[in-house]
């Protein structure tokens, strides 16, 4: 499309974008983490890690899904809107945040249809 096309650095998605993909990968890698991780306590007493592992992430997935896919349809607006250099931005944007959309699915997907059967 581009003769030269330009290389899209993360620099260019702005502050609150990079906070956003930042919380909503982090909200992945917190259960991961302690999963891979030796089980600190035992019965009723549950350490700090434990309780956003395991009670808040889950709670957060939902709200960064739909924070990050509200981001995307804005950012597919924007595209639209816009021209040269700046759809070309605001595209490859928008390809960043489906991805993010669907790695969360994919992790969080499982987690959720198995607390509903």
């Amino acid at each position: 499309m581009f003769a030269n096309p330009r290389k899209f650095r993360l620099a260019e998605l702005g502050l609150m974008r990079q906070v956003l993909l930042g919380f909503a990968l982090l909200n992945m890698l917190l259960p991961i983490l302690h999963w891979l991780g030796p089980a600190a306590t035992t019965g009723a007493e549950r350490s700090l890690w434990d309780i956003f592992a395991t009670l808040i992430a889950p709670v957060m997935a939902p709200l960064l899904l739909v924070v990050v896919l509200f981001d995307y349809v804005m950012s597919r607006v924007q595209a639209a809107d816009a021209s040269g250099d700046e759809q070309a931005r605001f595209a490859a944007i928008a390809r960043l945040e489906f991805t993010v959309i669907a790695i969360s699915l994919v992790f969080w997907g499982p987690y959720f249809y198995f607390r509903i059967l």
